[in-house]
């Protein structure tokens, strides 16, 4: 599945949820749960992402099909669980997906309408983070 198909999914699922409350409080209780963690080794200084008030780390596996994980980990329990939904969006995906799908879930979910302009601020920076780091990836790919 691609990772705009990931998204539409991911968007149906939890839009059941008709309260924006409770959709939201959902996210932040069950995506995180079921997100890969960091090793020890990733949470660096050069993974954190600027701009985010609370900790956070971005780091990327590449995989022997061409493919990219994405992982994300959060001090922040809210941050935490939609940190989640984007290595669920775009984890497993090649570098040029991963470029041309922007994060629309957070509209389409509510979920801008729960953040502080800080927060909103930092899951920009973290989109802005992975866009490079999958251009450097693709980059040295390439070579």
């Amino acid at each position: 599945m691609t990772a705009s198909g990931r998204q539409d999914l991911l968007v149906e699922d939890y839009g059941m949820i008709d309260d924006p409350r409770e959709r939201f409080q959902l996210i932040v209780e069950t995506a995180a749960a079921g997100a890969a963690s960091l090793a020890a080794a990733e949470r660096t200084e050069a993974n954190l992402v600027p701009g985010c008030v609370s900790k956070v780390w971005l780091a990327l596996r590449p995989q022997a099909d061409g493919t990219v994980d994405v992982l994300v980990e959060s001090e922040s329990p809210a941050l935490a669980g939609i940190a989640a939904l984007f290595c669920r969006v775009y984890s497993g995906s090649p570098p040029a997906e991963i470029l041309a799908t922007e994060p629309d879930f957070i509209e389409r979910l509510g979920i801008d309408r729960h953040l502080t302009p800080t927060r909103a601020r930092g899951l920009r920076r973290l989109r802005e983070m992975l866009v490079e780091r999958v251009k450097g990836h693709a980059e040295a790919s390439a070579r």
